[in-house]
């Protein structure tokens, strides 16, 4: 007696190696070359002066993330130097799951010349790369905190030649 065997499909993974190069502040002309994000006012209550949802398009698992992200302050009281503190911050932000937010960096403290001399406004930027541990996933949020000594004391943005380069697996059933 012949019996019918029909095969068994086999379903196998294979992981797809990608590199994603985004740019946070995205789609920004200016004249000379040179934007920034919208503008936020930072005084003595912490601010979110920048958040984005990072999204290749993809879930991705992370095996490298590499960041170079400038920001700048501008400080609105003509009267004096001011003071600041900022941080760059990241959460999961993966098929509707939110984590909770982790530091990317140690908080800086920053002096800001007065409005209109040299130096001002205070521009640097965060570069390097990031410990994936943590952040083990794309898409991820990513945001700029700041809080200054006096109320509404300062101006801040995010420069349009920050960007965030991923290097990851695409995850399966994405």
């Amino acid at each position: 007696m012949r019996r019918n065997v029909s095969p068994t499909p086999v379903i196998r993974s294979v992981d797809l190696i990608r590199e994603f190069l985004l740019r946070p502040v995205a789609n920004l002309l200016a004249t000379t070359g040179v934007q920034y994000s919208a503008v936020a006012t930072v005084g003595t209550t912490a601010v979110e002066i920048f958040t984005k949802l990072i999204d290749p398009g993809v879930d991705v698992a992370l095996m490298e993330l590499e960041v170079a992200l400038t920001q700048r302050f501008d400080n609105l009281i003509a009267s004096s130097v001011g003071s600041l503190a900022y941080y760059w911050r990241a959460r999961t932000n993966l098929g509707g799951t939110i984590g909770a937010w982790l530091g990317l960096m140690a908080t800086q403290a920053k002096g800001v010349p007065t409005s209109g001399v040299s130096g001002d406004p205070a521009e640097d930027t965060f570069s390097g790369y990031i410990p994936v541990a943590s952040l083990p996933d794309a898409p991820f949020d990513l945001s700029l905190m700041a809080v200054g000594l006096v109320a509404s004391s300062f101006a801040a943005d995010v420069k349009n030649s920050s960007y965030v380069r991923l290097v990851g697996a695409t995850i399966p059933g994405t």
